[in-house]
C-alpha cells in the first residue's frame, strides 16, 4: 500500500487514495493533523500494547456514544472513532503503567524505548510538567542544520519514532500494509549548510523512514505537490504560481498543470522555477511574542551601569523551536545573568521573564502569541491573558502591531514570489495559495495587495500538500 506524507514543520497529515481521490487519515484523537512534536518522558515505562478486543470494545462504546445527538463524537468518520479509541487506550495504559527507571538524558530516555507522547498530549504534558521529560517541538526545524554525528544520531532516532507512530496509526485504523511512502519536502530546510544541509535532512528522514519498514521513499517538493492536488480540479492548462506557507518554511513554484500535463509519467520539464526560504508560520509568532510580549517581561528595560537588559535573552525566551536558543536560555549562567539583571534594575517587568525562564513557561508564551495572531484575524484589538505569568496580566495587542511586527517577513515573502516568476520568464495565470500560515485574513490581504489582477485561490490550508502528494503516490507506485 502506498500513501503520501506531509512531515512537516507545525504538523504533519497522511493520506490514502480512495475511491480514486486522496483521503487523509486521523492520526491524534481522531484529527487529521499531528502537531510536530514529541515528550520523552524520563520515567520509562513500557509502551501500550492495544489487543483487538479492547479496541473493538472501545470502539462499540464510542460508536453508541456517537448514536447520541448531543455528544461530541457526533459528526466522526468511523475512521475517526478508531482514532480516538486508540488515543484514549494509549492514554490510560500510561496513567496506570509501572515505572521501570528514570533517564537521565534524551538520548538515555530514546534509548530506553519506552512510551512517548505525540502531538497535542504532548504540548499539554510540557506545559503542565516540563520536568518530567524531554520535549521537542518541530524536529524537522533541526535536521538541515549544523550538527554533530551524535545530534544526527538523536534526531535520525526522534524522526523514527514519530514517522513509526505515524505508519502504525494509518496500518491500524485502515487495516493495511504501508509499503511505499511519498514524503514532502521543503525547497530549503532549515539551516545554514545550504545544499549540504538539504541533502542532511532528506537522508536522515530516508534512513528513519527505512527504518520503520518502508520499502520504497521518494520525495516531493511541496509547493508542486499543492500544484498536484489543484491541478485535479482544473479542465484547462494553466501556469500557476504555488504560495505554500507553512509553519517553518515558506516555499514557490511555477509550474504548468491541467489536463495536458496531468498523466505525464515525467513531469520535470513542466516546473518551471522554485524558491524557498526558511521562514513560516512559527517565525511570525515568535516575532509578535518577542515585539508584542517581551517589553512587558523587561525588553527594553535599562540596568542602573547605563547599560540596557541583552535583546538576546528575549529572542532566546521566545525561541521554542531553536533548541540552540532553548538551551543557551536554559543554563545556569543565564539564570544567575537574569537574576543580577533583575538587581540592578528598577524594571519590576524584568522578574517576569526570570519566572517564564524557571518555570519553563516558554511554549505557553509561544502560544499565547499563536492565539493572538489567530484571534486577531476577527478582531482589531484584544487583552491577552497571561495570568500563568502573572495574576491578572493582561496585554492588549492591535492588529497594527502583528502587521508591524511581521513587515519584514512579509516582505520576505514577496521576494520569493517575484524571485519564482522572474526564473521562470514568464508570467503565471493563477496564485495557488496553500499552508496554515496562510488562514490568517492578515496574509490574505496582504497577498492580495501584492497581486491585486492576478487570480488568487486559497486551497486547503493543512490538505493540499498532503493530497498532491498521495497524487504523486499513485502514480509511482500503482500497479
Amino acid at each position: 500500500m502506498y500513501a503520501g506524507l506531509d512531515f512537516g514543520t507545525s504538523n504533519c497529515s497522511i493520506g490514502i487514495m480512495k475511491n480514486k481521490q486522496p483521503e487523509l487519515v486521523p492520526l491524534e484523537n481522531g484529527k487529521n493533523r499531528l502537531p510536530s512534536a514529541l515528550f520523552i518522558q524520563n520515567e520509562i515505562m513500557a509502551p501500550a500494547k492495544l489487543s483487538s478486543m479492547d479496541i473493538a470494545a472501545r470502539i462499540e462504546t464510542l460508536k453508541l456514544d456517537r448514536a447520541q445527538a448531543s455528544h461530541a463524537y457526533k459528526t466522526l468518520s468511523d475512521d475517526a472513532i478508531v482514532s480516538v479509541a486508540r488515543y484514549q487506550l494509549k492514554k490510560e495504559h500510561r496513567q496506570k503503567s509501572v515505572i521501570s527507571k528514570t533517564a537521565e538524558s534524551m538520548l538515555e530516555a530514546l534509548r530506553g524505548d519506552g512510551d512517548i507522547i505525540f502531538g497535542e498530549e504532548a504540548e499539554r504534558r510540557h506545559i503542565a510538567l516540563p520536568d518530567s521529560g524531554f520535549y521537542i517541538k518541530s524536529p524537522k526545524s533541526f535536521l538541515g542544520a549544523d550538527i554533530n554525528a551524535t545530534q544526527r544520531s538523536v534526531f535520525t532516532t526522534i524522526v523514527e519514532k514519530m514517522l513509526a507512530f505515524i505508519k502504525q496509526e494509518v496500518e491500524n485504523i485502515k487495516q493495511v500494509t504501508l509499503d511505499q511512502i511519498v514524503i514532502g519536502r521543503p525547497v530549503n530546510f532549515h539551516g545554514l549548510l545550504g545544499q549540504d544541509g538539504n541533502q542532511q535532512a532528506l537522508t536522515i528522514i530516508n534512513h528513519a523512514a527505512t527504518n520503520v519498514g518502508f520499502k520504497q521513499v521518494e520525495f516531493l517538493m511541496e509547493p508542486v505537490a499543492a500544484a498536484y492536488d489543484y491541478e485535479r480540479l482544473l479542465s484547462e492548462d494553466k501556469l500557476v504560481l504555488v504560495l505554500d506557507l507553512g509553519g517553518g518554511t515558506t516555499d514557490c513554484s511555477m509550474i504548468k498543470v491541467g489536463p495536458s500535463y496531468r498523466y505525464l509519467q515525467d513531469r520535470e520539464s513542466c516546473i518551471l522555477s522554485h524558491t524557498g526560504k526558511r521562514i513560516g508560520g512559527i517565525d511570525l509568532d515568535n516575532k509578535l511574542a518577542l515585539m508584542s510580549l517581551m517589553p512587558h517581561f523587561g525588553k527594553n528595560a535599562m540596568l542602573s551601569n547605563g547599560l540596557p537588559v541583552p535583546n538576546n535573552l528575549f529572542r532566546q525566551a521566545v525561541s521554542v523551536n531553536d533548541v540552540a536558543a532553548q538551551k543557551d536560555f536554559n543554563l545556569p549562567r543565564t539564570g544567575k545573568e537574569l537574576i543580577e539583571y533583575c538587581r540592578i534594575t528598577q524594571d519590576v517587568n524584568l522578574r517576569r521573564l526570570k519566572t517564564l525562564r524557571d518555570k519553563k513557561l516558554g511554549l505557553r508564551v509561544s502560544r499565547s502569541a499563536e492565539l493572538a495572531k489567530i484571534l486577531l484575524s476577527d478582531k482589531t484589538s484584544l487583552d491577552l491573558s497571561l495570568d500563568y505569568i502573572e495574576h491578572n496580566l493582561n496585554i492588549q495587542i492591535h492588529r497594527t502591531e502583528f502587521n508591524d511586527a511581521i513587515a519584514d517577513e512579509l516582505n520576505k515573502f514577496e521576494h520569493l514570489m517575484k524571485e519564482a516568476i522572474t526564473q521562470a520568464g514568464a508570467k503565471p495565470d493563477v496564485l495557488y495559495v496553500t499552508g496554515g500560515t496562510a488562514m490568517s485574513p492578515v496574509i490574505q490581504e496582504w497577498i492580495n495587495s501584492i497581486f491585486p489582477h492576478l487570480e488568487i485561490v486559497i486551497g486547503d490550508h493543512f490538505g493540499s500538500v498532503t493530497s498532491g502528494l498521495v497524487t504523486q503516490a499513485e502514480r509511482l507506485f500503482k500497479t
